[in-house]
């Protein structure tokens, strides 16, 4: 097969993948993830049934997996932001997790969130969420570890414990109708999480 022939179908899935993924999401907001089939989805799409199922097992499958791609998203713009600002020259204090542009995300998305409490849909964004930022962590701390020392606190629990913090601080800020701006939630974060976590891999900030 021919580079340019590859092209289009990967630009063929890539578009019927968007379909599905946006159908999804205006169902949710419009009458809950609950409620919603595939047969729902693909009307809404307008895409058929084969098609739906060459990509995805069920819409548990999709809603995972367009989440999955919008966390790799915001992790890695997150750390693009933090290169380009250490580009300036001035010495920048080290990151493990920033909360900003995944608050910029949700509040962008708030519609989204208020559709899907209380239904099964919303536990699997948080379980993939979590999974996701806990491993940027566990990389993230790897990468910050003095040569040689071995963490005090075993960097899977610690991974863990950041994830869990900041979606529980997210939780609260979306279901309190966001009182304080994403750059002053990421501060909250940062005060509230990272002191004894610095101090369990040995690092002063």
């Amino acid at each position: 097969m021919k580079p340019e022939t590859n092209e289009k179908v990967d630009r063929r899935v890539q578009r019927t993948r968007q379909l599905l993924s946006g159908a999804l999401m205006s169902l949710i907001v419009e009458k809950g993830y609950d409620a919603i089939t595939v047969q729902n989805i693909i009307d809404r799409a307008n895409l058929g049934r084969s098609t739906f199922y060459a990509h995805y097992q069920d819409k548990e499958d999709l809603l995972l997996r367009g989440m999955e791609n919008i966390v790799h998203s915001l992790i890695g713009d997150e750390n693009v932001a933090r290169r380009d600002e250490g580009d300036e020259g001035d010495e920048e204090t080290p990151r493990i997790l920033s909360a900003v542009l995944i608050f910029q995300h949700a509040k962008e998305q708030h519609s989204l969130h208020k559709a899907m409490v209380g239904g099964r849909g919303i536990d699997v964004i948080i379980k993939t969420i979590q999974t996701h930022l806990s491993q940027h962590v566990e990389e993230r701390i790897q990468e910050l570890l003095p040569e040689g020392q071995t963490p005090s606190v075993p960097t899977q629990i610690t991974a863990n414990y950041l994830a869990g913090t900041m979606l529980t601080l997210l939780t609260w800020w979306l279901d309190n109708n966001m009182p304080y701006s994403p750059e002053r939630m990421d501060e909250i974060f940062q005060e509230l999480a990272m002191p004894g976590v610095w101090a369990t891999i040995g690092v002063t900030p």
